[in-house]
């Protein structure tokens, strides 16, 4: 079985993964609008 410690440590993990993965999105998101923004003009 899972003890609590696993579960925490499991849980902390993904959730640092997945706040890694919003800002990696969002760094990616602005970077390629930019772009587009520019070639527009």
């Amino acid at each position: 079985m899972i003890t609590d410690v696993q579960l925490a440590i499991f849980s902390n993990v993904l959730g640092v993964f997945l706040f890694l993965l919003v800002v990696l999105y969002h760094y990616i998101n602005a970077n390629s609008s930019s772009k587009s923004i520019s070639k527009n003009k």
